[in-house]
């Protein structure tokens, strides 16, 4: 089942990703792609062009909009794996064609909001973002300063991000007309859902490599022979030579001063913070009008306690009621607040007027708030207050190094402007390792210096990059190693350990089919697994999508495991071995014992025949608008730098 919802999901957001959920991932702006100009049109949907003209009607598709979303499509996969890719190799995965996929789809829905007539009211839109959790203050409530510093923060403008938001409303008009309910056959429900539970128990034996002990050196002829037909194994990666400036809030710290009266205004301003505040046991009566009130005290005052007081002005038995400890903020605030806690303890003097009536309050108990001195927290304050500031000078020195750069274009003589430190890095790969793969490259943006250093041309700087921890660098390649096949004689160790490996691998995989016909021509596992000197496992039982590690079922293993019938076996390989596989038992699944789960297995599958049909729907409206993509405008854009 967990199997089933990954799928369910995975569809779900490919087909629906960029249109139904606006995404609100803090990606950086770093681009590791030039192209000169902006704003050019890369494709349109709909409308009609004109020679000479241009187009009429339809929505517009812009470049920079494609190259965005394919840099925030990078800044994901460095997130998630902590490697960003590198231009090469985003290309070699399509990314780019990904990125403009997802931008024309945008492009599509807009150009369908245009053509039905789906409006959404900025009302919507505002009460739509007024309800985001993200969004919410200390209070719960929407706070405009956390709403427009996140913005600030993933670096997205208010207008796009209202557009998006927009988007998805009249995404919903759209699509709403797709209704899930009932959409999956009851036999079709039943039948994926018989293939999904099943389970099945088996039987494994593990037979690794490293049993084989007796493979030989190869000679001389064996050696040779090898390492000429795979060359490309032992190929010397390029290297590269390079120069950076590397500026980071820690190059300005030093610089920030913090006075007396700021760390004062911080400290005023977080004091709930440093301590506690001043609670009150407060019980109060009720009443419609200031003499009732006054009458309440005066019996009060004169013996009787306030409830007996209370009952005998206003006839409520229940006149008292109990509002326990409290804090002010806990109070409506205004004259009720400011009453209950100016009061002594016992009965207040006076009664309170409230916009709910007369308040007779009765203080049982204070207990006095606790406030920690300005002077016990004044370090931590003068950190925090530093780390607020620092940014600020940092983008100042960012600024005056853009400058200057654009005044030198030289990355050395503007460092030596500004008295910034220029690094050097001697020979790396683009994994920014040493040619004895001992990591050189480290610490802050270390794997951006590495990718700008790889796409900048030899004796080229990079432009002013930023990441998104709020880093910015450029990068001088100084020089080029290019990556070559080595003499056999240089690396012949390495060439005979890989050749005994593979060796090893087809003398244990000899092994393995020997023992494998043994057992599927009848022969007692457990008696074949002593013969190799391994032990006979047995597994959990298992679905179809689910391994069991520990009992050497793998997930390759398990998918080979059920298109066995129970009886017979198979192997599958590893890393450093293979496994042999044999249904012990097969457990299947009893629909009448399973109604509930089977019912919302039934609502998955609607599901996934809902977002298929969204999916159609989109497909539909795109050949009836049309899509036209500028080709040249799109390449020219995703070239890398070392090749402009």
């Amino acid at each position: 089942m967990n199997r089933f919802r990954k799928i369910a999901t995975y569809i779900v957001m490919a087909t629906l990703m960029t249109m139904l959920i606006v995404s609100f991932a803090l990606w950086g702006i770093g681009d590791m792609l030039r192209m000169g100009g902006g704003g050019r049109e890369v494709a349109h949907v709909g409308g009609f062009h004109v020679p000479i003209y241009g187009w009429v009607g339809g929505t517009s598709v812009q470049i920079d909009e494609v190259r965005d979303r394919f840099n925030r499509q990078l800044e994901q996969i460095q997130q998630q794996t902590g490697q960003r890719p590198e231009p090469e190799q985003a290309l070699r995965f399509g990314l780019h064609l990904r990125a403009l996929e997802d931008v024309l789809q945008r492009a599509i829905i807009d150009h369908a909001m245009q053509q039905y007539g789906l409006e959404v009211s900025t009302a919507e839109v505002q009460a739509l973002i007024a309800r985001n959790p993200a969004f919410a203050g200390p209070t719960g409530s929407f706070d405009t300063n956390k709403y427009r510093g996140l913005l600030q923060q993933a670096r997205i403008t208010e207008a796009a991000y209202v557009a998006d938001v927009r988007r998805q409303i009249a995404s919903a008009q759209l699509f709403g007309s797709v209704r899930t309910e009932g959409l999956a056959p009851t036999s079709l429900r039943d039948d994926i859902f018989r293939m999904e539970a099943e389970k099945r128990v088996a039987e494994t034996v593990y037979i690794p490599d490293a049993t084989v002990t007796d493979v030989p050196k190869p000679t001389a002829e064996q050696l040779s022979v090898y390492f000429d037909a795979n060359k490309n194994k032992f190929q010397i990666p390029e290297f590269r030579a390079f120069s950076y400036v590397l500026l980071t809030v820690a190059d300005v710290m030093d610089q920030v001063t913090v006075n007396p009266e700021q760390l004062k205004q911080e400290y005023d301003a977080r004091q709930a913070e440093f301590g506690s505040p001043e609670k009150r046991d407060v019980d109060q009566a009720m009443a419609d009008n200031e003499e009732k009130a006054k009458k309440i005290i005066e019996l009060a005052k004169g013996g009787k306690s306030l409830e007996d007081a209370a009952k005998e002005m206003t006839g409520n038995a229940d006149g008292v009621i109990k509002l326990g400890s409290v804090q002010k903020k806990d109070l409506p605030a205004g004259p009720l607040a400011d009453g209950v806690f100016a009061a002594p303890e016992g009965i207040a003097p006076e009664p309170i007027k409230s916009p709910l009536g007369w308040h007779v309050i009765r203080i049982n108990k204070i207990e006095p708030g606790k406030a920690t001195p300005l002077e016990e927290v004044k370090g931590k304050l003068e950190t925090e207050v530093k780390n607020q500031l620092a940014p600020d000078l940092l983008i100042k020195l960012v600024t005056d190094f853009d400058r200057s750069l654009s005044k030198t274009q030289s990355m050395i003589t503007s460092a030596q402007e500004l008295n910034l430190k220029v690094h050097a890095v001697e020979n790396v790969d683009a994994r920014g390792q040493d040619p004895t793969g001992k990591q050189v490259v480290s610490g802050p943006a270390a794997s951006e210096l590495v990718q700008a250093a790889f796409a900048t041309r030899e004796g080229s700087e990079s432009q002013l990059l930023d990441t998104p921890k709020g880093e910015y660098y450029v990068v001088r390649t100084d020089r080029v190693t290019p990556a070559r096949i080595p003499a056999l004689s240089e690396v012949e160790a390495k060439v005979v350990e890989t050749w005994q490996a593979e060796e090893r691998r087809k003398r244990a995989e000899a092994k393995v089919k020997e023992a494998l016909d043994k057992v599927n021509a009848g022969g007692d596992l457990a008696t074949i697994a002593k013969e190799v000197g391994m032990e006979l496992r047995t597994t959990k039982p298992v679905t179809r999508y689910e391994a069991d590690a520990g009992n050497y079922l793998t997930q390759a293993a398990t998918q080979e495991l059920f298109k066995l019938p129970v009886g017979k076996a198979a192997s599958v390989r590893s890393a450093e071995g293979s496994a042999i596989v044999r249904p012990k038992e097969i457990q299947a699944a009893d629909l009448s014992k399973e109604k509930d789960l089977v019912g919302r297995f039934g609502k998955q599958l609607d599901g996934m025949i809902g977002n298929d049909l969204i999916g159609q729907l989109l497909a539909a409206l795109r050949a009836k608008y049309g899509v036209t993509v500028n080709e040249q405008v799109f390449m020219a854009a995703f070239q890398p730098q070392n090749q402009q």
